[in-house]
């Protein structure tokens, strides 16, 4: 996984859709908590020389999720990261695609619902009588004439699935989320109706399009902002969307 930023007490790694930061109950998926630990201790060196004694995610991040990824690398910059992250005292923008809105529908908006999580589905809901605070600030940042939007939401802590969740009160689900009731990806066809060519009925993206495109580590000395661009599916998929440059 890339390194894209690193200082003597923590590490940002660029972790990949269908792995976890750390082990959560509603994951099958392995966690990279767990997995850069054993290399740690069996010595490789690529991790050795990371002068870390420990690797601890800071921030639980679905596996679902794409993007910035930070781990402390001993107790004491644990401690301190988390804490940090506990008091609101980080910025995090997340970019996502959904369906379109209909004409006239607002480009920036704030989710406030306090989220629960469910007693029997691996997902969050909204509940004012028994949820924690959340909240969300969604703007919206490209739409296409092919029906598709491309939204950022900012938040300066955030929960398990928060994002999806409050995508899905907004009514903005993220494409690809099946468990919020977010769109199917179109097909290649639906993208490309002109091309005549095998496979145009393929999917034209698979898994949740969902990216932690931004962390910002407030205070810093001096303030830290780790960026990470989508991942080359994804930016793909932007671009036949026409979400892109």
């Amino acid at each position: 996984m890339p390194v894209l930023a690193e200082t003597e007490g923590w590490v940002a790694l660029e972790k990949p859709a269908g792995v976890g930061t750390r082990a959560y109950p509603w994951d099958d998926e392995p966690d990279m908590d767990a997995a850069l630990n054993a290399q740690l201790q069996a010595g490789k060196p690529e991790l050795v020389r990371r002068g870390a004694s420990l690797f601890a995610s800071v921030y639980y991040l679905d596996p679902v999720i794409s993007g910035v990824a930070l781990f402390a690398k001993n107790r004491e910059a644990l401690a301190d990261l988390r804490n940090r992250f506990g008091s609101g005292d980080c910025r995090f923008r997340f970019q996502f695609v959904t369906a379109a809105q209909p004409a006239g529908g607002a480009a920036s908006m704030r989710a406030d619902a306090p989220l629960l999580p469910h007693n029997v589905k691996p997902k969050m809901i909204p509940s004012t009588a028994k949820g924690k605070k959340a909240f969300t600030d969604f703007k919206r940042i490209a739409e296409s004439a092919k029906g598709w939007a491309l939204w950022e939401a900012e938040v300066d802590f955030f929960r398990p699935q928060h994002v999806r969740a409050h995508a899905a009160v907004m009514e903005i689900p993220v494409l690809g989320d099946s468990l919020y009731g977010g769109p199917e990806a179109p097909s290649q066809r639906d993208l490309h109706p002109k091309k005549q060519r095998a496979g145009l009925n393929l999917p034209a993206f698979h898994g949740v399009a969902l990216h932690l495109a931004e962390v910002q580590i407030i205070p810093g000395e001096p303030d830290t902002t780790i960026h990470c661009a989508p991942p080359k599916h994804l930016r793909l998929l932007l671009r036949r969307m026409g979400l892109s440059e």
